[in-house]
């Protein structure tokens, strides 16, 4: 548990931040082909988050993006931390995109 800790201590609280957004948008993805709803709740996994996954999608490639061109001028302990944060965001980007593609690729067939 106190690895698992440490693990997330090193990523940073942005990149966490944009971790933790990226699972739960992928958690509560609506269902292909399903209706938007326009008040409630609702609104949140039917309209805000397929609008915003695309965004979050890139962030997540900039942010691995970034952690790369770091990672060049680091040594040590600093370069193993953008490394781990590198994969980190690679990895979610990739669940996101197997996540997501069913509903996007439902939404351009329509």
């Amino acid at each position: 548990m106190n690895n698992v800790l440490k693990y997330l201590a090193g990523l940073g609280p942005l990149r966490l931040m944009l971790g933790t957004a990226a699972i739960s948008m992928m958690i509560l993805r609506p269902a292909s082909g399903a209706e938007a709803i326009y008040e409630g709740w609702a609104v949140f996994p039917t309209l805000l988050f397929p609008a915003l996954a695309p965004i979050v999608f890139m962030v997540l490639l900039l942010d691995a993006l970034m952690s790369r061109v770091l990672m060049s001028a680091k040594q040590g302990g600093e370069k193993d931390r953008l490394q781990r944060a590198l994969w980190t965001d690679l990895g979610i980007a990739g669940l996101s995109l197997l996540v997501w593609y069913s509903y996007f690729s439902n939404l351009m067939s329509a």
